[in-house]
């Protein structure tokens, strides 16, 4: 074999030895692109025939020449003209022609290419790129998913981990249900809806052992999904996230402070750092700096911020009420104090304000708050991955079909998920206090 051939062999990835290249490469006009076309022919005689297995009547019928997408090195398109040996047998009088690995059967990419789209949907480009790079049409990339997701696509109902974690995103028009493991953070399944029917339909397709075996499951303050879990996983616990209780006070401690700065002036001071300087009241109490004066804009002068929320703290009682109520939540999320939790939640008085709504909220469920502060999972994981799949769908422009949104979600996130070096430990829980 001369070197030329074999370089061109490396270059376009063939190993079969049974393509013999039979004339150097050429410039083309294919479908108006001027390409680049390499000549070769496969010549090998069949064992047999494949319709009735005789091999004593096989003669040569022809050639057949097949035009076949080959690896590319630049903006050209790259094709492999390929003149394949026909065969007729004399027995069953059936037409067949020799088969290669480089390009499957029926099909006109070579399997580097094939290989090559694949590897460039484990992140996150629009179809429409990889298309355009590898000179093939976009339907020809999502069939490429969908056969690689068919090997894949295992519903397996033998068992369930140890600890869950439940969310929501939207997909393509309507809020779909997705569960991962706490534990692996990995992505467990994704259904199409996130009706109660809907999950407990498919939760009982697990063995009722397998359901029992379940710890906690982590979740945000969705009463159906709170309601739903003791039906489903009888020995579970019920975890709500701890971000969601920060977010519940430090919102309706912000329409505290908008409903207190309607009442003032517009030109008085405290509107105006209120107004301008709005993030410092959601800040813990104790990283405030209550010695050092520093210059605000807001107000014009050099003063803490500790001496500017206390005045604003006066203008109302209320207002002050729910702010010690929001740092009183905010530090026992921080310190996992149980008992300050469940003693702030109790001992709160109706203010006729945003804050009693998240503090009712709170009490409703207060066992299951207080288990967020007892154990360390948590479904932040969970919206960290929703953050990535809306990113594959914001440059995919959207997605129409469900299940190829679906894939090319597992495909990235799941299936080929590179390994990292240091393996998940196993989170304990707390201790829980009394």
């Amino acid at each position: 074999m001369s070197l030329t051939s074999k370089s061109i062999r490396l270059a376009l990835e063939i190993t079969d030895p049974n393509i013999i290249f039979t004339k150097d490469a050429e410039i083309e006009l294919i479908q108006g692109v001027m390409s680049l076309v390499y000549y070769a022919k496969l010549s090998i005689c069949p064992e047999r025939c494949p319709q009735c297995g005789f091999n004593d009547q096989i003669v040569r019928y022809g050639f057949d020449q097949e035009r076949i997408i080959a690896p590319s090195f630049s903006y050209r398109p790259t094709y492999l003209k390929l003149s394949c040996q026909r065969f007729r047998c004399g027995h069953c009088t059936s037409i067949f022609q020799n088969r290669t690995d480089y390009v499957r059967p029926h099909c006109v990419i070579s399997e580097p290419v094939r290989q090559m789209v694949l590897f460039e949907t484990f992140s996150n480009q629009s179809l429409t790129d990889i298309s355009h790079r590898y000179h093939i049409s976009d339907k020809t990339v999502q069939r490429v998913i969908d056969e690689e997701a068919t090997r894949h696509n295992c519903h397996q109902t033998t068992w369930l981990p140890a600890h869950l974690a439940f969310d929501e995103f939207k997909a393509t028009g309507k809020m779909n249900f997705i569960w991962g493991d706490s534990d692996r953070h990995e992505i467990g399944s994704i259904l199409p809806s996130r009706t109660a029917y809907q999950i407990t339909k498919y939760f009982e397709c697990f063995s009722l052992k397998a359901r029992q075996q379940v710890k906690t499951v982590s979740l945000d303050l969705n009463a159906g999904y709170i309601n739903l879990v003791p039906r489903l996983f009888p020995n579970a616990k019920v975890v709500v996230d701890r971000f969601h209780i920060v977010q519940m006070v430090s919102t309706a401690l912000n329409m505290v402070r908008v409903q207190v700065m309607k009442t003032v002036p517009k030109s008085s001071k405290a509107y105006r750092f209120m107004k301008r300087e709005w993030k410092v009241f959601l800040k813990r109490f104790e990283e405030l700096d209550a010695g050092r004066p520093t210059y605000h804009v807001s107000v014009g002068y050099y003063d803490t911020a500790v001496n500017l929320i206390a005045m604003c703290l006066d203008l109302d009682p209320n207002f002050r009420t729910a702010y010690e109520t929001y740092q009183a939540v905010l530090s026992a999320v921080k310190n996992r104090d149980v008992a300050t939790l469940e003693r702030t939640l109790n001992n709160y008085h109706t203010l006729n304000n945003r804050m009693d709504q998240s503090i009712k909220s709170l009490k409703k469920y207060q066992k299951q708050v207080s288990n967020a502060l007892r154990y360390e999972y948590s479904n932040g994981f969970l919206e960290g991955i929703n953050s990535q799949i809306k990113k594959i769908k914001n440059t995919a422009y959207g997605y129409k079909n469900w299940f190829n949104f679906i894939n090319r979600i597992f495909l990235e996130r799941v299936w080929f998920k590179p390994l990292s070096k240091k393996l998940p430990t196993k989170k304990a829980p707390r201790p829980i206090e009394v």
